[in-house]
């Protein structure tokens, strides 16, 4: 008899241990896990060529941390960051990773001009809201890259002035997307990326969603990110859940500078945009060439990823790859470029 007790109580050891098999087995598995996203992409440094690439979408890279800094999603937020650039690219990018999408833009008289992409899916309790955000596309758009405002004593404003207008303009329609899809707090959370101009805004959206919604709530990474705000050291380091990856040798991330003379050097000097297009620039921001300007310190929101030399080995390797083009260490353009940051996070 008591062979016979502990041979049953085996066997039900053992239907329990296969029951639990069964149902692992059974549950349902997601349909965008470890989703493969081939994409396309126009790279400004190779006068927009179409470059093609790969990265890979899963749903559980935002059942995670945001302020646990995520390789995988770097990678797909660098993907959609470059493919934004053109309107199909961006549409069958982000419809492969299973999301309904909205191509939108706005438009003002002071050229805070922007094209972005929003777009939702659910995910689990949550409805997943991506925020894509385009860089500079026109010249008038480097009239907003270059306004820091300023106020009636020639100080700049605490925020740059051309990226907080192009933000409020744009957040003002994503409240409005969020309104006609029924979308409320506890309900939602965020994905927000972009690249330079796009990284700019982005990285203030990112700040001003998780003031209202929380950390866990925004899933932020910026690429080519020009600073944004003359804030403090801790205050750019309190928004943990943002990252912005920075080439030490893009000139766009080391801007604004401390002074215009500063700035004129490095942008001018160095190709990144004519003398003629950034006199017009001032000259329509009421500054004087002749001028030189202190801006104070400015930084970004979040934390600055800065690329390694190390790292910049491999990138330029998988630049290479990408492009069928040797990466050039003196060329403004290929440091700033494209296919420069999905490089380096391809590793």
């Amino acid at each position: 008899m008591i062979w016979l007790n502990r041979s049953e109580e085996a066997l039900k050891r053992l239907t329990g241990i296969f029951m639990s098999i069964l149902l692992t087995f059974s549950m349902p598995v997601s349909a965008f896990a470890g989703t493969a996203v081939s994409f396309s992409y126009p790279d400004g440094a190779f006068d927009h060529e179409e470059m093609n690439a790969s990265v890979v979408y899963d749903d559980a890279f935002f059942q995670k941390k945001p302020t646990s800094r995520n390789d995988q999603l770097a990678l797909l937020s660098a993907g959609a960051a470059v493919a934004v650039y053109n309107e199909n690219d961006i549409r069958d990018f982000l419809k492969t990773c299973g999301f309904t999408n909205k191509r939108d833009s706005v438009e003002s008289n002071d050229s805070a001009d922007l094209s972005f992409n929003f777009a939702k899916k659910k995910i689990g309790k949550k409805t997943l809201v991506a925020v894509i955000l385009q860089g500079t596309s026109s010249e008038a758009e480097w009239r907003s890259n270059l306004d820091l405002g300023f106020d009636s004593n020639m100080n700049t404003t605490m925020v740059h002035a051309g990226f907080n207008k192009t933000e409020k303009l744009v957040h003002k329609k994503l409240n409005a997307f969020l309104k006609k899809n029924g979308l409320k707090k506890g309900q939602v959370c965020f994905w927000v990326t972009g690249h330079s101009r796009g990284a700019a805004v982005g990285n203030i959206m990112a700040k001003r969603l998780t003031d209202v919604y929380g950390k866990g709530n925004v899933f932020a990474y910026t690429f080519a990110t020009p600073k944004v705000a003359k804030i403090s050291e801790k205050q750019a380091k309190k928004y943990t859940n943002i990252f912005n990856y920075l080439n030490p040798q893009d000139i766009v991330t080391q801007v604004p500078t401390k002074d215009s003379k500063t700035l004129e050097t490095k942008l001018c000097d160095s190709g990144m945009i004519n003398k003629q297009t950034l006199e017009t620039a001032l000259a329509v921001l009421g500054l004087d060439e002749s001028v030189n300007y202190s801006f104070g310190t400015y930084r970004r929101f979040g934390r600055d990823i800065t690329m390694t030399k190390a790292e910049r080995d491999t990138m330029k390797e998988s630049f290479s790859q990408l492009t069928g083009a040797d990466f050039e260490d003196d060329n403004v353009s290929h440091n700033h470029c494209q296919s420069c940051y999905l490089s380096w996070v391809m590793g």
